[in-house]
């Protein structure tokens, strides 16, 4: 019996003295923190890429209201947020791509990104690397609103306002396996969204093309795209899909007001056969005819 209470108090006061130590802290706590971009704060950053030099994997920075005038590149994995959409400005003066995503496992949203270099390739948002989240931004005047270069993949481009960009709003070249939802594309001279090259299983889905004066979504030579609930109005020709070898999945998309809702690309090779093999069908009976 004195055992048994010896052990019970023993017990009793380990416990005791336990939740008098501080909580542990894992080394994830230890290596994240936060970051501060404009307002009044001490310590905040008056750059965002200053801060981004200063942070380390994981770490969350958050931007005042305010236009920072600079290009950013992004080389570590971060959460870049802006505190808002509208107010929270990213202007790259026309000097180079706006924002550059090469770390990988980025989060970027609540900006307004603009003003990238006015010609190919340049871009609000450029990203080579995988694993990003681009979500909740306004892009708008730039060459590119958003392009993805080669080998990007599994990146999401979510819930963003891309318009009035000066070539398309969206552009992938060689990228896979990412998802364009639910963002509005409005108000480009040729392509809303641009798949071009190899881009291949790709997902579109509910998003809204408005007034791309070309092609709402252009998919040239992309395989296995999923192009699905997204609605189409006003554009010039709405949807160009690939031949159906490229085994493109369309299907409960809206189309209003649009010149052309849906145009299917025939594959070059089998065209040329078919007409070589009915030129050649032409002579033989002109020739038939002939020697008769």
């Amino acid at each position: 019996m004195k055992k048994t209470t010896f052990t019970v108090n023993i017990l009793v006061l380990s416990l005791g003295i336990l939740s008098l130590l501080p909580p542990i802290t894992t080394a994830a706590d230890i290596m994240t923190q936060s970051l501060y971009v404009g307002g009044t704060g001490i310590g905040n950053y008056t750059h965002i890429q200053a801060a981004l030099d200063n942070a380390t994997s994981g770490d969350t920075i958050y931007v005042s209201p305010g236009t920072y005038l600079e290009t950013l590149r992004i080389s570590t994995p971060v959460h870049l947020i802006g505190a808002d959409i509208h107010s929270t400005i990213i202007n790259g003066q026309t000097n180079d791509f706006v924002v550059i995503l090469e770390a990988g496992n980025t989060t970027l949203s609540g900006f307004t990104i603009t003003q990238s270099k006015m010609k190919f390739p340049f871009a609000g948002v450029y990203v080579t690397s995988n694993h990003n989240i681009i979500s909740d931004n306004i892009l708008t005047d730039n060459f590119y609103g958003i392009q993805l270069g080669y080998a990007a993949h599994h990146n999401i481009i979510s819930n963003n306002t891309i318009q009035h960009n000066h070539r398309c709003g969206v552009y992938f070249n060689h990228a896979s396996f990412n998802t364009l939802q639910g963002n509005l594309v409005d108000d480009h001279p040729v392509n809303g969204f641009g798949l071009f090259e190899f881009s291949n299983n790709n997902i579109i889905t509910d998003n809204t093309f408005s007034d791309n004066r070309n092609t709402g979504v252009n998919i040239r030579e992309s395989s296995d795209t999923i192009v699905r609930n997204n609605t189409f109005v006003q554009g010039q020709i709405a949807f160009h899909k690939p031949p159906p070898e490229y085994h493109t999945i369309a299907d409960n998309n809206q189309f209003t007001d649009n010149v052309v809702s849906t145009e299917e690309e025939r594959d070059a090779f089998v065209l040329t056969v078919v007409i070589f093999d009915f030129s050649v069908l032409l002579v033989y009976l002109l020739f038939r005819k002939i020697s008769k």
